[in-house]
């Protein structure tokens, strides 16, 4: 249950955004009454300056007989979080901690302008010194004297610096392919960037042509269920290209049809 689509809201286990689960707390929803467990997914959100309080009025307005699960790989101070819930629901509660990561993790860096990556954390979690130093001195490069200045006569000539960052997410996202790290997800907290970012590739071919011509199939089943006016919207219209080429937007601004052929294709 999200806000843009309904499965099956009489099901066992019911899986659902925090702010949903927030209005059936405020609406006194008869679904409360029947929970046993809540399971929370990412609780870290707590710090988020615009959705904590979602989370934070949850967990105070869940009934006390309501058992709980917090689950987070980034949340700094679990014990303190776990007191907090003590206090609050009078029930004990333990810290199950792990430093076991089931999908390896390596650490690149790209410097801006550069040629190409620098592994510098490998999948072992070892620290690659000399990487590292070679993506500084590309840095420390960057910032000399001379390349400052031709920076700023740039900026004087009116050089947009979203349209350098567009060259640079091109130039990153084609480097990547290149070395068979894809597929990849750009995040990006702005709609109109990651519609930005993904129009800076529409050069880029990432596909081969049975895959492109299975995703028109997909993409258009999915988009003859929408009246004929929807079908002209702009986010309509510029999808299909993209998705063609191996490049797909998802963000919370798009309709819920087109983001589900996203993740679908994806």
């Amino acid at each position: 249950m999200t806000g843009d689509v309904t499965i099956n809201e009489s099901a066992g286990c019911l899986v659902m955004t925090t702010e949903i689960l927030r209005s059936m707390l405020y609406n006194g929803s008869e679904i409360v009454r029947e929970m046993a467990w809540v399971i929370f997914d990412e609780v870290h959100y707590m710090r988020d300056k615009e959705r904590g309080v979602v989370w934070e009025e949850t967990i105070i307005l869940l009934p006390k007989e309501v058992k709980h699960v917090f689950l987070s790989a980034t949340i700094p101070n679990a014990r303190e979080f776990c007191e907090w819930i003590v206090k609050i629901k009078n029930q004990p509660c333990n810290v199950v901690y792990t430093d076991f990561r089931p999908t390896p993790l390596q650490h690149y860096l790209y410097p801006t302008g550069a040629e190409g990556i620098y592994l510098v954390v490998d999948e072992k979690g070892t620290f690659r010194e000399n990487n590292f130093a070679k993506a500084i001195q590309v840095i420390e490069d960057d910032m000399s004297i001379s390349k400052v200045l031709e920076k700023k006569q740039q900026k004087n000539k009116g050089k947009d610096q979203k349209q350098t960052a567009s060259q640079e997410m091109k130039k990153l996202i084609s480097l990547i392919v290149s070395k068979n790290l894809e597929p990849c997800i750009v995040f990006s907290f702005s709609k109109r960037e990651c519609e930005a970012f993904s129009m800076s590739l529409k050069t880029c071919e990432f596909n081969k042509e049975e895959e492109r011509d299975s995703i028109e199939k997909i993409f258009n089943n999915a988009i003859d269920t929408l009246a004929d006016e929807d079908k002209q919207l702009p986010q309509i219209a510029m999808m299909l290209p993209l998705l063609k080429r191996g490049i797909g937007v998802h963000h919370g601004g798009l309709l819920p049809i087109v983001k589900e052929v996203i993740e679908l294709l994806f």
